[in-house]
């Protein structure tokens, strides 16, 4: 048995350098108080962005083959209204119709098993996990016969393989001698916390939220053996914002794109990145 787990976040749907697909239908008010719809004009980041996204579904779709495919989208949907600059619109009900759009081409797919959403930043998500309240509900009236889940944290047991999955976990590293220590210290406590209670670690580890990829393998002791942990930070599909710049004290290089775990008769077997890696800054010669 084969199974592909793909693992996406932060597409910040809303902002103009959020993912957002081309012919898209929001709406706005008309001079008769009705909603008028119309059809948003992309940014070069969200053509480019989305120029990824379509890549990386297909490699999926190619990876997965006919075999079963379940979907997990690692929190921060939405925008939100915390930050309210560089919208697509100020009109909150349109955040949720372009993230319904970023997601439905996966719902298409006639071997998608299941879609799990799990909630993001509350700053992000309209506090209390509204984006993905409504957004799986707005997907599952549109494929009523699609298994789509929320939660806040998540233990997935996919064919024995365990995936552990939260929005929020530790940064990347700020410096570059020191990238990936958080996450392999992160990883080592939860795995030895799981081992003093009797429990197996989970195999899979995916954090999100600073959209920068990262991937730590960690083993500890247990039992008789050793417990065996991929500990891995999703890439995002958003620009590099006016707030994330100063948070990032002037961060470069952005990453984009997704993870897909492979797994065949109860066993991780590779963990495929798609992603790549954009510097920002300009060049010239003065």
């Amino acid at each position: 048995m084969r199974r592909i787990v793909a693992v996406l976040s932060d597409t910040h749907a809303g902002h103009r350098l959020g993912l957002m697909p081309p012919d898209l239908t929001l709406y706005d008010e008309a001079p008769d108080g009705t909603l008028a719809p119309y059809t948003p004009q992309q940014t070069a980041v969200q053509q480019w962005l989305w120029h990824c996204y379509c890549d990386d579904m297909a490699e999926v779709v190619a990876l997965a083959d006919d075999d079963p495919l379940t979907v997990i989208h690692n929190g921060d949907l939405t925008w939100g209204r915390k930050y309210a600059t560089e919208l697509v619109s100020t009109r909150e009900a349109n955040q949720y119709l372009i993230a319904v759009a970023n997601l439905a081409p996966w719902l298409e797919l006639p071997n998608l098993t299941a879609l799990r959403l799990s909630h993001g930043t509350g700053s992000h998500g309209f506090q209390e996990g509204t984006d993905v309240a409504l957004v799986s509900e707005l997907l599952r009236a549109r494929y009523p016969d699609s298994d789509i889940g929320v939660c806040r944290h998540g233990l997935a047991d996919v064919d024995g393989v365990l995936v552990d999955y939260a929005h929020h976990g530790p940064p990347p590293g700020s410096r570059n001698w020191l990238t990936g220590n958080n996450l392999r210290y992160y990883i080592r406590s939860l795995m030895t916390d799981e081992v003093m209670r009797g429990r197996t670690p989970p195999r899979v580890v995916l954090r999100a939220h600073y959209h920068q990829y990262q991937r730590e393998t960690v083993r500890v002791p247990a039992g008789d053996g050793e417990a065996v942990t991929d500990g891995i930070i999703t890439p995002a599909y958003c620009g590099l914002s006016e707030f994330a710049q100063q948070a990032t004290r002037s961060a470069y290089l952005i990453g984009c794109g997704l993870v897909a775990l492979e797994i065949v008769d109860g066993r991780l077997v590779d963990v495929h990145a798609m992603q790549r890696t954009v510097d920002l800054r300009r060049e010239e010669k003065l």
